[in-house]
């Protein structure tokens, strides 16, 4: 492991200081809720949480950059009221890694993996708790205003972010879904 983190500084740097670099910060809104697998339940509710972080973006070529992303984000169903998977009471805080791909720069698309690390959770309802981890899929479109910009991203979680009993008595994996309306600027 010690010698991981040198040899991929040494293959990084050249990389980040040969290219055009920005970085910037970001916060917005959330619309989050667990699904019950990939794409189970993608529904807008009115309970809402922030998120908040920074980014550093570099070329890779005149149409990709590379965009990685540190985010403090609020996610969970921050619902209750129901023993269903649709109405858990769960509300958690995650760092998110987003490894965005940016193509093209006025009105551009972003995708990629993201990894998230739970840091947080408060819960309301009994289940069996998932993963600290939590891997998934980006997709999101923006538009650039000067030094500003607007985003709207979807992210759904691969791994479990919990396991709750259904009437059966079976267990049902819950995956965090997520929508996000950022705005950011450029700070250089």
């Amino acid at each position: 492991m010690r010698k991981i983190i040198p040899i991929s500084l040494l293959i990084l740097l050249p990389i980040i200081s040969y290219s055009q670099k920005k970085m910037g910060v970001l916060i917005g809104l959330n619309n989050s809720s667990i699904s019950e697998g990939v794409l189970g339940q993608v529904s807008i509710t009115d309970k809402m949480g922030f998120h908040l972080g920074g980014f550093y973006e570099f070329d890779l070529n005149e149409k990709i950059k590379f965009r990685p992303k540190l985010v403090y984000s609020q996610q969970g169903n921050r619902d209750g009221g129901s023993s269903s998977i649709e109405h858990i009471d769960y509300k958690s805080n995650y760092f998110n890694i987003p490894l965005n791909f940016k193509f093209y720069e006025s009105t551009y698309i972003l995708a990629g993996p993201q990894i998230g690390i739970l840091v947080s959770e408060e819960k309301y309802t009994p289940f069996i708790e998932g993963e600290t981890f939590d891997l998934g899929i980006n997709l999101g479109i923006g538009q650039k205003i000067k030094d500003f910009f607007l985003e709207l991203n979807l992210y759904q979680g691969l791994t479990k972010a919990i396991d709750k009993p259904n009437y059966d008595g079976e267990l049902v994996k819950g995956t965090n879904t997520l929508i996000q309306v950022s705005i950011g600027y450029y700070i250089f």
